[in-house]
């Protein structure tokens, strides 16, 4: 869960806003008020210039130029129109044809012929511009063309725009028409290289970037069958039938790789697209190469193949999408292919529109491929987005393993868990600049301790004050939160207040303006949580993703710790009893027995065991051991009890006189007369304290086989007391 920090403007925020301000007035300066406006008002100046009204054609009848084609009037049609009565010397007659062969005649005399030739895609030759020079002595003469369709079957060829203009405001009109289209298609080239060169000079490669360069080659090659469409590539070099050959085959060739890439970051991976993909490619590309040099056939009449392979393309990459999302659905993954997701639904809508358009010629305009091209730019500035968060991931990725690795190299060689734990605090403290590490534990009964702690120089500790949190109405709000997001990030702890008024009334008296906390849990089961204080809020959102990180690291040092408690718990504890054993009391008379103090011993020794264990059983013999021991610690507490071997016990206890020591010892007899249990015992007492504790042992240990043979010698049989 996230509370952020409500935010003015800042200063470097003022400063920016002041920037771009004058930015902004800078550029509406150089587009609106410099001669850049001559060559962004081209298409209207062209309009002006437009030449395509009022020709006559051999039947007498009137036509605009623009809007009629050949295959009209069987494939071949002859238009004349009469010049104005004045031409300047800059004046020409400009237009663009579509499939056609023509020859311009000036008063039945030809200046001007064009004629198609065999490329590629057959006769067919998309888009030519011509310009017939003029001069003042041609003013009103009459211009006659005669065009024919370059295609056997006598369809398609047309004329485009016409203008009676110079050459230098025909081509701004043309330039400016294609504008649009030629940034865009320089967006995709100047994307394609720039992933390409991104992919090369980066060394780590994963399985998202393997295929990088496929994206940045279909890119290219994308860019360069949209920039050839929008005639631009003619204009500048005058080349026909490069572009022809480019828009009909370049975009067979950006297919695949597009496939390869989309395939390569999806979870499935599935091998069959590639294979279907490329089969389809390469078989519908081998169809219209076959169609056209074995069979004869134009291009022109193969449109139904060369759109079932973009159609094709398009339903793979769309069912390699679809595919991928219902298996990341059904197994619970993410996808992490949002910007991708958007990119990818864009431009296979605009791809179909596009092709519709083209089929149904929808305005009767040549140009086609506006949707396809933008649709193209939108996906490649989504994926360009879906790059950059890939990278933004894989590089945070990077610093918290190495993060991570630092840290295990920090606590490298050291085996007591304690020390793991007071050490990865120290770590998360210091590399985060953070004021406070600390870690909280459930007790069991319903409160939470700190029970680890640092803190940075100058910092107040506060694991002293921070005992008995409750769960409910405190930390019970964590655990919703956690449970819900995983961690919490608090920016401001004044806007947290809302959320929970108790929490906030625990954290604000430690000087608490800024965390980052996360659960401990153990087998399902939350156990505590750990966090930082006020750590610099830039970094924040890093450190909430290595809070994640350490969650089950923590959680395993703490259970480490747990199980090597146990086992020492064990090693100090009789298995039968828990009482403490031999190895236990000499650690009791080593580091906790004040010696100091008065202080007494007592030894104990079962009557008549081995006889309940030959006649009752070892488990009667068991019970009663457990008999004898649990009366022992309720009279002497369980850290001053000891089993020694089979059936005999220690015990030390403090007592202000050897009264009060006797008193416990009398108490301890009538407990264990009450359970049936017989015993020797034999005591010793220090009054003003006494270091050597041995010779009391000695004493009481003397007393004890005394008070057994006593007891021995009134029973015949010694196996049993009541014998």
């Amino acid at each position: 869960m996230l509370y952020k920090k409500k935010k003015g403007i800042t200063r470097t925020a003022a400063l920016c806003i002041v920037y771009f301000l004058l930015l902004t007035a800078f550029l509406v300066r150089v587009c609106f008020f410099t001669d850049i406006g001559e060559f962004l008002n081209a298409r209207k100046n062209g309009l002006a210039h437009d030449y395509s009204e009022g020709w006559s054609l051999d039947s007498g009848e009137s036509v605009d130029l623009d809007t009629v084609a050949a295959s009209k009037y069987g494939g071949s049609m002859t238009v004349s129109k009469v010049l104005p009565d004045k031409v300047e010397y800059t004046d020409d007659l400009c237009f663009s044809t579509s499939n056609l062969k023509l020859t311009v005649y000036l008063e039945q005399t030809p200046v001007y012929s064009y004629d198609t030739k065999e490329n590629l895609t057959g006769k067919g030759y998309g888009i030519a511009y011509h310009i017939i020079q003029l001069s003042p002595s041609d003013a009103g003469k009459t211009v006659k063309i005669e065009a024919e369709t370059v295609f056997d079957n006598h369809k398609g060829g047309r004329f485009n725009e016409i203008l009676l203009s110079s050459q230098d405001e025909y081509r701004y009109f043309i330039m400016r028409n294609g504008l649009a289209g030629y940034l865009l298609s320089m967006i995709l080239i100047f994307f394609g290289l720039v992933v390409i060169f991104v992919y090369f000079g980066t060394h780590r490669k994963n399985p998202t970037t393997e295929t990088l360069w496929a994206l940045g080659l279909s890119s290219v090659l994308f860019g360069l069958w949209a920039l050839a469409d929008t005639g631009t590539p003619q204009i500048l070099t005058g080349s026909i039938f490069l572009s022809r050959e480019m828009v009909y085959g370049i975009l067979h060739m950006a297919e695949f790789p597009l496939i390869l890439f989309a395939n390569s970051i999806t979870k499935p991976k599935r091998r069959i697209y590639l294979v279907l993909s490329f089969l389809t490619s390469i078989i519908s590309f081998s169809a219209i190469l076959f169609s056209r040099y074995a069979l004869g056939l134009d291009m022109h009449v193969m449109v139904g193949i060369i759109y079932f392979s973009y159609a094709s393309a398009l339903i793979w990459f769309a069912v390699i999408l679809i595919d991928n999302e219902f298996y990341c659905r059904k197994r619970g993954l993410s996808t992490n292919l949002r910007y991708f997701y958007i990119g990818a639904m864009i431009f296979v809508i605009s791809s179909f529109i596009d092709m519709i358009r083209y089929l149904m010629d929808m305005g009767g305009s040549v140009r086609h491929g506006d949707w396809f091209r933008l649709g193209l730019v939108i996906f490649f500035v989504f994926m360009a987005a879906q790059i950059f968060n890939w990278w933004s991931y894989e590089k945070s990725s990077l610093e918290r393993d190495r993060f991570v690795n630092h840290l295990l190299q920090y606590i490298t060689g050291v085996d007591d868990p304690e020390v793991k734990i007071n050490k990865v605090l120290e770590y998360l403290c210091t590399e985060l600049h953070a004021e406070r590490a600390y870690i909280f534990e459930d007790m069991k009964d319903g409160t939470f301790d700190n029970t680890y702690e640092y803190c940075a120089k100058g910092v107040t500790p506060q694991i002293d004050n921070l005992k008995g949190l409750p769960y409910e109405g405190v930390v019970d709000t964590w655990y919703n939160e956690y449970r819900k997001g995983g961690h919490i990030l608090i920016y401001d702890l004044e806007e947290y207040r809302s959320v929970s008024e108790n929490m906030y009334q625990v954290l604000k008296p430690q000087d608490i303006h800024s965390l980052v906390t996360g659960p401990l849990s153990m087998n399902g089961e939350y156990i505590g949580f750990f966090g930082v204080d006020n750590p610099p809020e830039d970094i924040m959102q890093e450190i909430s993703e290595i809070i994640r990180l350490l969650m089950f690291f923590l959680s395993e040092i703490l259970l480490e710790r747990d199980n090597r408690n146990q086992l020492i718990e064990f090693s100090y504890h009789d298995a039968l009893t828990t009482a403490g054993n031999r190895r236990a009391i000499i650690r009791y008379e080593k580091e906790e027995l004040d010696t100091s103090r008065p202080y007494g011993y007592m030894m104990c020794d079962i009557n008549g065991l081995k006889s309940v264990n030959d006649s009752k059983g070892h488990e009667a013999g068991d019970e009663m051991i457990q008999n004898v021991a649990n009366c022992l610690t309720e009279i002497f507490g369980n850290d001053g009890v000891f089993r020694m071997g089979g059936d005999e016990f220690a015990a030390y206890v403090y007592a202000d006189s050897l009264e009060d020591f006797e008193a416990k010892v009398d108490e301890a007899k009538a407990i264990l007369d009450e359970k049936g249990c017989c015993v020797s015992i034999g005591t010793a007492f220090a009054s003003d304290g006494e270091k050597d504790f041995m010779k009391l042992k000695k004493e009481a240990d003397q007393k004890m086989y005394e008070n057994k043979r006593q007891y021995y010698s009134t029973h015949a049989d010694r196996r049993h007391p009541e014998d």
